[in-house]
C-alpha cells in the first residue's frame, strides 16, 4: 500500500487569521509525533493571508483516519466553525510521480 497525501485547506475569517495560524502551528509537533505521520507542513497563501493549507503525508488511510480521531483533533475541530470563513476541505491524493 502506498503513502497517502492530504492537502487540507482552511480559510480564516478576517479577524481570526492569527488564531488559526497559532492553532495550526501549535499542533504540528503533536501531529508529527502520531503513529503513521510521515510529514506535516503548514503553508499560508502568500497572496491571500489567512488561507492556510496543510501538506500531510501518512503511512496509509488508516493512519490518517486515526489522526482525525485523536483527542487533540477532538479539541481543535469544534473550534473551527467560529474561526473559518469557508468549509474545511481535505483532498486525498495518491502519488503518481515522486521527486
Amino acid at each position: 500500500m502506498s503513502d497517502l497525501y492530504i492537502v487540507a485547506t482552511l480559510v480564516a475569517k478576517p479577524d481570526q487569521a492569527d488564531r488559526l495560524r497559532d492553532m495550526l502551528t501549535g499542533a504540528v509537533p503533536d501531529f508529527r509525533a502520531e503513529d503513521g505521520c510521515m510529514g506535516y507542513t503548514v503553508l499560508e497563501d502568500a497572496g491571500r493571508p489567512g488561507r492556510f493549507m496543510t501538506y500531510e503525508r501518512w503511512r496509509d488511510r488508516a493512519a490518517a483516519d486515526a489522526h482525525m480521531q485523536t483527542p487533540l483533533m477532538g479539541t481543535l475541530l469544534p473550534q473551527l466553525p467560529d474561526i473559518l470563513a469557508e468549509e474545511f476541505k481535505q483532498d486525498f491524493l495518491n502519488p503518481v510521480v515522486m521527486m
